[in-house]
């Protein structure tokens, strides 16, 4: 089991990230924001780096939390659809992932287990601020490659 709590870059990662949430507390969505993005900055580099010593989870964990995070202070700001640009980005860049024919396993299947937490946020999204097409097409996306409830494989 890898120790990533010591690795510089996803240290980086959660110092910028609960300065973010320190911010949003103080209800500063502007300022959350600037913390927020250069969080997911780190978290750009952490994909892009796959020799790196951290665990496939991790690194998607940190790409989408980012993402959620700049979602939340977009709504906080009253900017729903940027918010859904935002989710929407996250989740197709996950999809993408799951489904890319020269993606390593690992990491397919760390996107299959992020991709939940991108489709709740998406729904959380529709429910709070109506539809939006980013938020539906990225939904109906999803919908189509997840399994049916209750179906069996014989």
């Amino acid at each position: 089991m890898h120790d990533t709590q010591q690795h510089p870059l996803l240290h980086e990662w959660k110092r910028l990230t609960q300065e973010g949430l320190a911010a949003s507390r103080a209800c500063c969505a502007a300022h959350a924001m600037v913390w927020h993005v250069r969080a997911l900055r780190v978290a750009n580099q952490l994909l892009a780096d796959p020799e790196e010593d951290i665990a496939d989870d991790d690194r998607l964990a940190a790409f989408v939390v980012a993402h959620l995070n700049i979602a939340d202070c977009y709504a906080d700001m009253g900017q729903p659809s940027s918010a859904a640009e935002c989710l929407s980005c996250a989740h197709h860049k996950l999809m993408a992932l799951l489904h890319g024919d020269t993606v390593p396993e690992s990491l397919q299947i760390a996107a299959s287990r992020q991709l939940h937490q991108t489709y709740a946020a998406l729904s959380e999204h529709r429910a709070k601020h109506g539809e939006h097409p980013l938020v539906e097409r990225a939904l109906n996306a999803c919908r189509a490659h997840m399994p049916v409830p209750g179906a069996l494989l014989h």
